[in-house]
């Protein structure tokens, strides 16, 4: 009689496992979210010296869309300031540089740049994205 039962709950447990295991599917699995689009970006610089300073002139180029500038924010190096460019809905074409309106006093360090705008060629026209870019200055 006791192999009766044992046999029976196994029958049941396997039935119960089985069970489980088949109403678990892969389509209950959330879509992955896709990645969005971000241009490549480089940074350029020139150094002058004017009223026994150095100053930097910046530009940016991207070298993959054109793309149209919501606003570049500058962090210093060291976080020692911070600067924002309003773009207006300035249009700049692919490979061309776009030079800031303003100079800055020499800083050795990283500078970093956030590009925020909206992609106006290509398969990615009209999304809008947020692309960074450093540039290292020498101290000398």
């Amino acid at each position: 009689m006791n192999t009766k039962n044992l046999l029976k709950f196994a029958v049941v447990m396997l039935v119960s496992v089985s069970m489980v295991f088949m109403s678990c599917t892969k389509d209950d699995d959330p879509a992955p979210t896709p990645v969005a689009y971000v241009p490549s970006f480089s940074a350029t610089y020139i150094s002058y010296p004017a009223g026994g300073v150095d100053w930097l002139s910046f530009a940016i180029t991207c070298v993959s869309d054109d793309w149209e500038l919501i606003k570049c924010d500058i962090i210093y190096p060291g976080g020692l300031g911070n600067d924002m460019i309003p773009g207006a809905g300035l249009l700049v074409l692919r490979g061309q540089p776009f030079g800031f309106t303003s100079d800055y006093l020499k800083m050795g360090g990283t500078w970093t740049f956030t590009i925020t705008g909206t992609i106006k060629s290509g398969t990615h026209v009209g999304e809008s994205f947020a692309a960074n870019t450093t540039l290292n200055i020498s101290g000398k």
